[in-house]
């Protein structure tokens, strides 16, 4: 069953309280208070969604309760209720963080709509602070394990880029090293950290969903689109942080209108006629040189600056040996918990398959590896066979003894095309998807890669 909406209303007005509250309780639990002491008490106990709240209070203003009830966490979402008198009140109070006002005597159609889509906006809003604060849960500092020296720099380099609340910070590193627990790091520390954090994979959609995505559409701006329109992630995280993630794929006319956002702290919806403000910090990450891409011509050299005020390389774990068994053991007393075993040591075959391994997904690999194990077996010591997906597969030899190619042609004879795109296919199954392995398999820049898959139709 759906936990009900709680909503308190504060006004000193009893006739008026008492129409509310039967208006309202057929919905929603509903508390009410005279006057603002009463309220703000009230609003600590109770945590309501939503806060009915007078500006004219007789024992303080509205306007210094609604800075209080922001400071709390979680924080309410507010509606100003006020007579036509005190309306230049309203704009402090928005300004203050009110989501919107209603004028008395109140029109009972605008009371129900304005309350509905305030319950909304909390929804939303609270889902983002439960979020946030798993988030800073179970991403502290705490989290980034290792001693080697390449990775304390870059965790100190992070904490302190976090001081800033706007200097855009680059994060670059391989595929599963991290980059998105950095970001995290660096908003977790920041001036902004009481805001949204919120991230998008730029690789993982077309240009057409990436832009509608971060900018919002106006209502029928293409076909397809909600009729009432969507806010896009840059709303979504005003006053946070805004994480873009292989910030490299960006189409260049995306990266034009990200550019005028840092510049101008404004932007035009998908189909939209009026500018929206809007004040967020954006981090971003790469899994190549964004500089060696930008000085090839595939990214504008005036966002880059713009993006990588500051730069943090983040090792790929087969530089990082002196940790991998140290998160061996953090992984496995996460996933004892997880799945209530006693796993508690490592043999010595085991733990030369761990460092002898390369792990080209970096942490990401590491830490399923050890969710495989530990989900899989029921003993107390990870032994070698309990690693043996990661030993060597023998196979043939790819080049012959005169050092070409061994692959047999068809008499027949067969298209260039379709050769390129067997190879592709068997390069990219090989390294399970992952596009960034995939063109390092095979020698070619990531976006000479992409473009061949979407041709070939192994990417949609």
């Amino acid at each position: 069953m759906r936990e009900q909406h709680k909503i308190l209303i504060i006004d000193d007005e009893n006739p008026f309280r008492s129409a509310m509250r039967r208006l309202l309780e057929k919905s929603y639990i509903v508390h009410e208070a005279e006057n603002g002491v009463k309220g703000l008490e009230l609003a600590r106990e109770q945590e309501p969604d939503l806060v009915l709240l007078d500006i004219g209070l007789p024992d303080m203003s509205g306007l210094d309760v609604i800075s209080q009830l922001k400071e709390m966490r979680p924080s309410p979402t507010v509606v100003m209720i006020t007579a036509y008198e005190h309306v230049k009140d309203v704009v402090m109070a928005i300004k203050r963080g009110a989501f919107d006002y209603l004028v008395k005597p109140v029109d009972l159609d605008e009371f129900e709509v304005t309350v509905q889509t305030a319950l909304d906006h909390a929804g939303l809003k609270n889902e983002v602070d439960r979020l946030r604060q798993e988030v800073q849960r179970l991403h502290s500092v705490k989290r980034l394990i290792g001693k080697n020296s390449k990775f304390l720099d870059a965790q100190v380099l992070a904490i302190k880029s976090a001081q800033s609340p706007d200097a855009g910070v680059l994060i670059q590193g391989e595929s599963g090293a991290g980059k998105e627990l950095f970001a995290r790091l660096i908003h977790a520390q920041s001036p902004r950290s009481a805001y949204p954090f919120v991230a998008l994979n730029c690789a993982a959609f077309s240009a057409e969903i990436i832009e509608s995505e971060l900018f919002g559409y106006e209502k029928g701006a293409f076909t397809g689109a909600r009729s009432e329109g969507k806010d896009g992630l840059l709303q979504v995280a005003d006053g946070g942080t805004l994480f873009l993630d292989e910030v490299v794929d960006l189409h260049p006319e995306i990266q034009a209108k990200l550019l005028r956002v840092l510049e101008e702290k404004e932007f035009f919806p998908v189909g939209g006629t009026r500018k929206k403000k809007v004040d967020i910090r954006i981090l971003s990450a790469c899994n190549q040189d964004l500089w060696l891409t930008t000085e090839q011509g595939h990214f504008r050299k005036d966002l880059f600056f713009r993006l990588a005020t500051i730069r943090i390389d983040l090792p790929p774990l087969r530089e990082r040996p002196e940790d991998i068994l140290t998160l061996v053991h953090f992984f496995m007393e996460e996933f004892n918990d997880k799945y209530g075993k006693r796993f508690r040591s490592i043999s010595p075959e085991a733990e030369l398959l761990l460092l002898s391994h390369d792990w080209p997904g970096n942490v990401r690999e590491l830490r399923n590896s050890l969710e495989r194990v530990i989900l899989l077996e029921n003993e107390e010591t990870i032994v070698g066979h309990h690693l043996n997906f990661l030993r060597p597969e023998r196979a043939e030899e790819a080049l012959d003894q005169t050092g070409h190619f061994r692959f047999q042609l068809p008499a027949e004879g067969i298209s260039l095309d379709q050769a390129e795109k067997a190879i592709i296919l068997k390069a990219y199954e090989q390294c399970q998807g992952n596009k960034a392995r995939t063109a390092r398999f095979l020698r070619v820049p990531r976006h000479i890669l992409l473009y061949r898959l979407k041709k070939y139709g192994l990417l949609s």
